[in-house]
Parts: structure tokens; sequence; C-alpha cells
């Protein structure tokens, strides 16, 4: 658990760090989750073993690297011919390939890395809406990692029935009302922040309201991933952050959250 915590904070200090930064070089999202993303896809498609072929891998974290670019505008291509060319080539190499990498690989390899090119992504769209000053990318990131972080020791503490036993056997119903409940108490806190100290007029009774929604997807990704896990035989997608496990352990949630959420503030900004 000491781990765990530390892990946690120093995540938490580099996150601030880099979204500070990002307000003078915006372009810093951009190549932080350009990095995540590449790592991210080696975890999924070739640590996993779901295609353990080193190009089909390379080729997806290439894709990862330059999409958070494209939809931020930096690079003036259509996404669809960006996904469009990755598609043709993974199915070009699986030709190439096909006897040693499965039908299945070769679906993990092009499904997974648009899936986190776009989760990834999303977090520079969100960057880019108008008079936010970063609130949608901090809300974002705080459903999952206040969500996360209130169910584990509410769960540690009271946690009895579980939610899903076979697929994660750590997670508990007390666990993931401890989880809303924090969130729900933070965004109080980045309410009182942005409206009283940075001057940003958020919606607060929307934003708790949308709160159970986002949260509960999270708590679908992460779900989504532990199932993937464990259909793999494998505890953790990687070690880079000790007592999490890899970027795709702590941004699972995160990768399901911050696309469904973009879409969301382009109909109800929570800003106004």
């Amino acid at each position: 658990m000491k781990t765990r915590i530390i892990s946690g904070a120093a995540i938490t200090i580099i996150s601030a760090v880099i979204l500070g930064l990002q307000l003078i070089f915006p372009p810093l999202l951009q190549v932080a989750f350009g990095v995540l993303g590449v790592v991210a896809v080696i975890e999924a498609v070739y640590s996993t073993g779901i295609a353990k072929n080193k190009l089909l891998t390379a080729v997806g974290a290439i894709l990862t690297a330059v999409v958070p670019f494209v939809m931020a505008g930096y690079i003036a291509v259509p996404i669809s011919l960006i996904y469009t060319v990755f598609a043709t080539l993974q199915f070009a190499l699986y030709l190439i390939f096909h006897k040693e990498v499965k039908l299945e690989g070769m679906l993990g390899a092009v499904l997974l890395p648009i899936l986190i090119s776009f989760g990834f992504s999303s977090f520079c769209q969100l960057a880019q809406m108008p008079d936010s000053k970063l609130f949608y990318v901090v809300i974002a990131l705080c459903w999952s990692y206040i969500s996360d972080t209130g169910a584990y020791f509410t769960g540690v503490l009271l946690g009895k029935h579980k939610m899903a036993p076979i697929i994660s056997p750590k997670k508990t119903w007390e666990g993931f009302v401890g989880g809303m409940f924090f969130s729900l108490l933070f965004v109080l806190g980045v309410w009182a922040i942005y409206s009283k100290l940075i001057g940003i007029n958020v919606l607060l009774l929307n934003t708790l309201l949308v709160t159970p929604l986002f949260v509960s997807v999270g708590v679908l990704g992460d779900l989504t991933a532990s199932l993937i896990k464990r259909k793999c035989g494998i505890k953790d997608f990687g070690s880079l952050i000790p007592g999490h496990g890899g970027i795709m352990d702590r941004f699972d949630s995160n990768l399901m959250i911050a696309p469904l959420f973009y879409q969301f503030v382009l109909l109800c900004p929570l800003v106004g």
C-alpha cells in the first residue's frame, strides 16, 4: 500500500506540472499523451501476447504517437485518412505474418491502437475547449483517479459484497459507492478552485449530476481491462508504475471516460 500511495503522489505531481506547463507550451500535452499512448500500445498488444509481433506493435505505437497531434490540428491530415492507412497497413502485415499471428491477434493489433489513440487524443481535444483553462481535462482525470483511490480504500475498510468476483475479485460495491462519494467531494473542490480562484464559471449542479455517469463509465473501462488481463493470464499490463502496474493499468478508466466526455461537452458544456 505504501508503494501505491507514493507512486500515486508522484503521478499527481507529474500530471500537475505537465498541465501547468501546457498553458505555456500547448504542444506539451500532445507529446505527453503521445508517449503514454506508445507505451500503452506496447503493453496492450505485445506484452499481453495478443499479437506477439514487433512490426504490428510498432505500427500501432506510431499511430498513437501521431493521432494526438492530428486531433489537435498540428498535423493537417484528416483523422479518417490516418486510421484508414493504419488499418490497411496492419491488414497487409497480417498477410505477411499470418502463420505466426492468429486472427484475434491481428484484430487486437488494429482495434487496440485505435481505441488507445482515440482515448488519449480526446484529452488533447478537451484541453482545447474554449474558456475552460483545462477544467475538462482535470475533471476527467479526477473522475478516474479519485474514484479509483476512494474505491480502493473504502473497499479495504468496508468491502464485503463483490462487484465482479471472477473478473476483478477485489472490487466491491462498497468500494464503488465510496469512489463515487469521494469523486463528488472532489468535484466540489475543483469547482471552488476554478470558480473562486481562477474565475471560470463552472456549472456545479450539472457537473455533479453527470459525475455518477462518468465514474460508472470509468469502472466499466477498468473491468474491461481486468477481463483482458485475465484472458491473457497476466496480473498487470506492465511494471512501469510501482504499486499500480503499467500505463494501461493506470489509464484504463481514462481511455473510456475521455472520448465520451468530449462528445458530451460538445453538446452540453459544463463551463458557461
